[in-house]
């Protein structure tokens, strides 16, 4: 359910930016650097609830294309967990070698899921 304006991440977004441009003036040198963390996760944290599950869903769709298998896709709440179980058995599938004859496929993959990940943790990153 939305709330009214503003909504969880424009107050992220505005918590990062007091925390960034007041907030790490007013500190001591040596806590500036915590300041600046906690900036960022303000930010990460938005952009998390902006791109909602989106991402996981376009992994677990990845994972499933990868391993030659779909898998059901789950409810809301279920998703992380799906995901993970997914990313664990790739993992295993990686290890057992059988993806030692498409690389080419499995890197295109994973750089694919990386970018996504980026998207949301450092946006930009992957420009040029």
């Amino acid at each position: 359910m939305t709330q009214d304006r503003p909504d969880a991440p424009e107050l992220l977004d505005a918590l990062a930016e007091f925390l960034y441009t007041d907030v790490r003036g007013w500190a001591p040198r040596e806590k500036r650097f915590q300041v600046l963390v906690a900036a960022n996760v303000c930010a990460v944290v938005a952009r998390e609830l902006r791109a909602s599950e989106e991402p996981l869903r376009s992994d677990l769709a990845l994972f499933g294309e990868l391993l030659g298998s779909e898998f059901d896709v789950p409810a809301a709440d279920e998703l992380p967990t799906a995901v993970r179980r997914a990313e664990r058995r790739l993992a295993e599938e990686i290890r057992g070698g059988a993806f030692d004859a498409r690389l080419d496929q499995l890197i295109a993959g994973l750089r694919e899921h990386v970018r996504r990940k980026l998207d949301v943790a450092r946006p930009g990153y992957t420009d040029g």
